[in-house]
């Protein structure tokens, strides 16, 4: 059987159960720093904020979602899939609909932390956790598809937005998605979330042990040296692409790009994200997450380097391009990197610690870059930042893998 027959009749038997992770990407959205980011300028000017302000309160709701995370993320290891997601769900609903009655800096605080823990946070944890733990001979393309959610609601998302910001209100843009969380959501993790004969992983047959041949516990991981020089896979990919999302207004305006043009280099980026998610899924069942992450994030300095050299036209739809392949590799290549180290009886609360990391990451940017920007550094000083921490990253996670199996 060829390599797409087989990913063509795994899809066809599992659809129902790679759909729920479809959607729980694709609805991770309003926790998303991409979706966040569009009502920044309206937000700001109505509390009469500075890049510096917005920043800052979006770091410190973020940091207290992150440090919520760690203990919040081993329930996915102790409560059925379908009751945390049902919990997940309604909190990410719950959370848009405060965002909708924003009226100051305190309740932007608290609406931030809720939409970050509830969206980028639990929802993309569980369905990261869940995709590793119940496949293992098809893991990679299991979530590669799962993945495949984030591009698509990086495309849609935004057109959805600025179509509904045409005809009414930022806020009653938020209680609408409010709605269309639990109206499609709640019927997903009813109806899809059910095993299948398929479904080798967690639960069917033998947990997966990592390359060690043991299932390390939380406290060994954290006591372990590659894990730390692992980190950088998911803090470098979360604090340049949030970088880059978060003040993608400022680089619009800054580099004379029509907010058209940009918005139209979107559907480059989802396309060539999406099809850079299934390579990578494809990668990594062949050659192990191990050897293609590392690669994989270090490829988002290229689209660092990029955006910096770009001005308005077609170059736009090269960054665009470019961002996109990094971005689905990144997500793809990283995901199942702890499962193949560590195993997958203790995944959930692994993963809650590198989820943390990652939020953590993705506050520490805009808060960052908005004070470079309020301090009027250079373009380059802020590019430089974005593009070299990949790269380190990158070095760190090539050096990690190739340290010898624990004994």
């Amino acid at each position: 059987m060829t390599q797409f027959a087989r990913a063509t009749s795994f899809i066809k038997t599992e659809w129902r159960f790679l759909l729920f992770g479809f959607l729980l990407a694709f609805f991770s959205a309003p926790g998303q720093t991409f979706f966040i980011s569009l009502f920044s300028g309206i937000i700001r000017s109505e509390l009469n904020l500075s890049h510096g302000d917005f920043g800052t309160i979006y770091a410190i709701g973020t940091l207290a979602s992150a440090a919520t995370l760690i203990p919040l993320g081993r329930l996915v290891d102790t409560i059925k899939l379908r009751k945390i997601a049902l919990a997940i769900i309604i909190a990410l609903a719950l959370a848009a609909l405060h965002f909708s009655f924003v009226q100051s800096v305190i309740s932007l605080t608290i609406g931030i932390y809720f939409l970050r823990l509830s969206g980028q946070g639990m929802m993309s944890h569980l369905y990261a956790t869940a995709m590793t733990r119940r496949y293992e001979a098809e893991r990679g393309r299991a979530l590669s598809v799962a993945i495949f959610g984030h591009p698509v609601s990086e495309f849609v998302m935004p057109l959805f937005a600025f179509t509904m910001l045409a005809i009414m209100s930022w806020q009653h843009v938020w209680q609408v998605t409010s709605m269309l969380v639990i109206a499609v959501m709640v019927p997903a993790a009813l109806f899809l979330t059910e095993r299948s004969e398929a479904q080798d992983g967690d639960g069917v047959g033998a947990m997966a042990t990592g390359r060690d041949g043991v299932h390390w516990t939380r406290g060994q991981v954290l006591r372990d040296i590659r894990f730390w020089m692992l980190s950088g896979l998911v803090l470098a990919p979360s604090f340049t692409s949030t970088g880059l999302f978060f003040h993608q207004i400022y680089f619009v305006e800054t580099k004379n790009i029509t907010l058209a043009t940009w918005v139209a280099g979107y559907g480059f980026f989802s396309v060539f994200s999406i099809i850079a998610s299934f390579v990578g899924g494809f990668l990594v069942d062949k050659f192990t997450a191990q050897r293609i992450a590392p690669m994989a994030v270090s490829a988002l300095a290229v689209a660092v380097i990029t955006l910096f050299l770009i001005n308005d036209g077609v170059s736009v739809f090269v960054y665009f391009t470019i961002f996109g392949i990094a971005q689905g590799l990144s997500y793809s290549a990283t995901t199942p990197i702890w499962a193949e180290i560590y195993g997958t009886k203790h995944l959930g609360g692994i993963k809650a610690i590198a989820q943390s990391m990652m939020v953590f990451a993705s506050a520490l940017s805009p808060v960052t870059l908005g004070l470079m920007i309020d301090m009027n550094w250079s373009l380059a000083s802020l590019f430089m930042v974005l593009g070299a921490i990949p790269i380190i990253a990158g070095v760190f996670a090539y050096l990690a893998v190739r340290m010898p199996p624990k004994g």
